[in-house]
């Protein structure tokens, strides 16, 4: 993946999204469940999601075209952020730190669920604007998060390679 086809995919989600918008007004509906409740033809909900968009927005050390190109994505993944929950377009933004230089505040402001896994209180505070992560996760416990609001939860990874009878195997 490119940033030029990163872009060409936000491009065709805010073109999805604007039809959405569309296609709602018509029917004088304010959201997605308003219209798939009479809708012909229900819209089905979307989600892009970004591992590590720190990766994918740092201007650092980039040439002036690479920055207006990020520009690009920032602007089209801002516009998603600002408008898609309402047509059914979500975001996951994943990334190790997103403070103002990774993610921009006008993304970050528009994320409705923030989640921390283990950390350390500055790190807490800028992902949740709270020290609870640091205070709540104790740092020998792996796959335990915390979400904005307070809520605890253990995530679990299944890797493939733990499955018996997994393909290859006789």
């Amino acid at each position: 993946f490119t940033e030029e086809d990163l872009c060409d995919t936000l491009d065709r989600l805010v073109e999805e999204l604007e039809r959405r918008k569309s296609a709602l007004k018509a029917l004088g509906c304010p959201n997605i469940d308003a219209y798939n409740e009479i809708a012909e033809r229900p819209l089905q909900r979307l989600i892009f999601a970004c591992d590590e968009v720190a990766e994918v927005l740092d201007k650092t050390g980039r040439s002036k075209e690479d920055k207006e190109l990020l520009a690009q994505i920032e602007n089209r993944l801002s516009t998603i952020a600002r408008l898609g929950r309402a047509f059914g377009i979500y975001l996951i933004l994943a990334t190790q730190r997103p403070d103002a230089n990774i993610l921009p505040g006008q993304i970050k402001s528009l994320c409705d669920v923030r989640i921390a896994g283990r950390c350390d209180q500055i790190l807490s505070q800028i992902i949740l604007d709270s020290s609870d992560a640091s205070d709540q996760i104790p740092s020998d416990e792996a796959g335990l998060f915390l979400t904005g609001d307070g809520q605890l939860f253990r995530g679990f990874l299944f890797d493939d390679l733990d499955w018996p009878g997994r393909p290859g195997e006789d």
